[in-house]
């Protein structure tokens, strides 16, 4: 045992040994010659192109959300690294970048500032390092190599010797690249991360790219990639007085300059600031230069006396990847100015400096930030820098729900998380988001739908196609074609709120999900409940609706219902009392399990026959029989159908028709073509049964308590084959099964 510790520190010596030479991390001028005639392309993108290539490498899946096909970048669902950083949803954002890269590696170089804007909390700032850690786990792939090169000068002693070749290689240019610590004298590193390619004379350099393409013709017919920059770019400054000063020393004998050059493989990185940096609104100084730090004794005779200057800061960093500028608008306007002529021409002027940079630049800025910029002198001179992403707040509540249930068990008081808690928090801040359909901005077949349409059904219909049961098919199908209309309705709005004018597309306003998670996190204090459940949330959002000085959604003028946030909670409740009382219903199983949906199916089976006036094949008695009048009354007196029979039969024989002729592989199943027929017709069943229903949950509940000595034997067998089912079916456990059925007992 006591040799173990050294067998784990040589395990992890062979580990790095191979890995280093794996990702091929050093090598001689003469070994970066040959890897890019076999394979110039990576060698010939700059910063555009390769996040372009990034995005690509991981792919994408098309994601079908309720009326609309989305592509969805892979990468953004960080499997590779901290689940909690990826990004929800934000489809249209994800490909709004894609395609801004995508123009940028067309044009040859990254001329505008990608500001993303949006209401706070709306997930700017987490799509940009989504991007980063993308760049991070790329750049360790093969496909992702990044080189940069270094200036290696040797002892004297041994500057005229053969030290230095790497092993077993066939390079005659005696590169000091691979010399040993104790032979070096100094080594000296470019900032800026130059491209080795810029170290070849611009003449030749532009033959051997020509020769390297003739090699490869199929790059040249890449979609958007310009690799004109590979041909006019040129050395930083430092790095051109030392080329310069060993090109006079060795009498313009190029070989002998290059044997100088160690080329080494560098990898992006947003902890270490490598290609990837993010800049806060209080930094002022994003580059700046100093002396170079050697000892004059220590550099080489040929470089002592010269001025040169190192440059350093974020942008410095930040170049040959991506640079974030978090709250671009907070930082004052004087201190951004400098970004006109960076974001266009890619340059930076410093004192005793010209930087030219290859990278992309991204901003975050607030809505409101964003319109009040837009009333100064300077955006005229700033809006043809920027190239605008809009990243609104969510409106599906299904991916909100996601957001909030990735935090959601930290906050859990004893680990009992009801079902439906973070459905239910995210349903009432969709809710807060969404603005009033006008019909006018529809067709004529559309706009009585539209009418009509509640800001709760218009939540369901955005996240699930859901439409509510009493609105006639016709004006159904419409609503669930014309989703896209409906959710682009307001896209280019504009209009004043409280002195300030701006957008006002939907997503524009509403609650954060920053501030919904602090809310979570408060619920999960009450102990009044015996979980986190919608419970403990309702009275949280009961308080939060009263502070108007606080939130500003909460001051926007309710409009036909919408923006009604009070009214909002008791619609969520009843929502979410619907679903539970569905739960606890068939959990207690008044009804053998399968013969409410075989009654519901039969209905349609004997309308259908009825008419086409043919008869109907029973499975139960293997003869064809009539349809049944009887059957057909009982489920349409549940329903409550309030106007024709016949006209409502033929809608459902039209709905049948419709689906089956737009799935014509796809089994009829009834539930998913009428789930709001089958959820009223449910809970018709269970209003009949309501005294039943009350005497048994009254058993649940006793069984919690004293009480419970006074049940019979068969009665807790009854409970606790109910809480079984409910914790099998649906996912409770004990305490979150006692919290909801108290809540539909007292809610009969």
């Amino acid at each position: 045992m006591a040799s173990d510790h050294f067998d784990f520190l040589n395990n992890f010596r062979r580990s790095s040994l191979d890995r280093f030479q794996m990702r091929q991390r050093i090598r001689t001028f003469s070994g970066f010659m040959e890897n890019f005639l076999s394979n110039p392309y990576p060698y010939l993108r700059n910063s555009p192109r390769y996040l372009c290539d990034m995005f690509e490498h991981y792919g994408y899946e098309d994601v079908q959300r309720t009326g609309i096909v989305d592509r969805r970048w892979n990468f953004f669902d960080l499997e590779f690294a901290r689940s909690e950083d990826s990004l929800i949803a934000q489809e249209p954002v994800q490909n709004a970048i894609y395609n801004k890269l995508r123009q940028f590696a067309r044009n040859g170089q990254a001329d505008r500032l990608i500001l993303l804007h949006g209401p706070n909390g709306s997930s700017k700032s987490t799509t940009v390092q989504a991007i980063m850690h993308g760049m991070t786990d790329y750049s360790i792939s093969p496909e992702g190599a990044l080189y940069r090169f270094n200036w290696v000068f040797p002892e004297k002693s041994i500057e005229g010797g053969r030290i230095g070749f790497e092993e077993d290689s066939d390079d005659q240019s005696g590169s000091y690249a691979f010399l040993k610590e104790k032979a070096i004298r100094c080594v000296i590193r470019c900032e800026l991360k130059d491209s080795p390619l810029f170290l070849i004379p611009r003449r030749e350099r532009k033959d051997l790219i020509e020769e390297a393409l003739e090699r490869h013709p199929d790059l040249t017919q890449k979609d958007h990639f310009n690799y004109s920059w590979a041909i006019h770019g040129d050395l930083s400054q430092k790095n051109k007085w030392i080329y310069e000063a060993l090109l006079s020393t060795h009498q313009g004998d190029w070989l002998e300059v290059v044997r100088h050059i160690q080329v080494e493989r560098f990898f992006h990185s947003r902890r270490y600031r490598i290609g990837c940096v993010s800049i806060e609104p209080q930094g002022n100084i994003d580059a700046q230069t100093k002396p170079m730090s050697h000892e004059g004794a220590s550099l080489p005779a040929i470089l002592q006396g010269m001025s040169l200057f190192e440059i350093e800061g974020e942008l410095v960093d930040a170049n040959r990847g991506l640079c974030e500028y978090s709250d671009f608008l907070k930082r004052p306007p004087e201190t951004n100015k400098y970004l006109l002529t960076t974001s266009e021409k890619g340059t930076i002027q410093i004192p005793n400096y010209r930087a030219h940079l290859d990278v992309v630049l991204t901003g975050t800025a607030n809505e409101k930030q964003l319109n009040l910029f837009k009333k100064t002198p300077d955006f005229s001179s700033f809006k043809g820098r920027l190239a605008l992403v809009r990243v609104p707040y969510l409106l599906e509540y299904s991916r909100e729900e996601e957001l909030y249930q990735r935090h959601i068990m930290r906050h859990a008081s004893g680990g009992s998380v009801a079902p439906h808690t973070a459905e239910m928090a995210a349903l009432w801040a969709v809710l807060t988001r969404l603005r009033r359909p006008s019909p006018s901005n529809h067709s004529a077949e559309l706009a009585p739908a539209v009418a009509r349409l509640a800001p709760l059904q218009k939540a369901l219909l955005y996240d699930h196609g859901e439409v509510a049961f009493d609105i006639k098919d016709d004006q159904r199908k419409l609503l669930q074609q014309n989703i896209l209309a409906l959710r682009q309705e307001h896209d280019e709005s504009e209009g004043e709120f409280e002195g300030i004018y701006g957008a006002e597309y939907e997503g524009r306003r509403g609650v954060s999900p920053r501030d919904m998670m602090t809310l979570i996190a408060t619920a999960a204090e009450n102990h009044s409940w015996n979980s986190l459940s919608p419970l403990a949330i309702f009275p949280e959002l009961e308080l939060l609706v009263k502070e108007t000085s606080i939130h500003e959604f909460l001051r926007v003028s309710t409009d036909n219902g919408y923006h009604d946030n009070a009214q909002f909670i008791g619609d969520v409740k009843k929502h979410y009392l619907g679903i539970v009382r569905q739960e606890v219903f068939e959990s207690i199983g008044i009804v053998e399990e399968g013969e409410f949906d075989r009654v519901f199916v039969e209905y349609f089976q004997h309308i259908k026959s009825f008419n086409s006036g043919q008869k109907y094949w029973s499975e139960i008695t293997g003869k064809y029989q009539e349809p049944s009048q009887d059957l057909m009354a009982r489920v349409e007196q549940l329903l409550s159908i309030s106007h024709s029979i016949p006209e409502y039969r033929s809608d459902l024989m039209g709905r049948i028709g419709a689906y089956a002729t737009e799935n014509p592989d796809q089994p009829l199943d009834y539930q998913d073509v009428f789930p709001e027929i089958y959820r009223k017709l449910k809970h018709s069943f269970w209003r009949e049964r309501e005294s039943t229903l009350d005497s048994l949950q009254n058993n649940i509940l006793q069984y919690f308590t004293d009480e419970r000595k006074t049940l019979t034997d068969e009665e807790i067998a009854g409970v606790e084959n109910t809480l079984e089912k409910m914790m099998n079916k649906y996912g409770y456990d004990s305490k979150s099964a006692r919290d909801v059925i108290s809540f539909v007992a007292s809610n009969r």
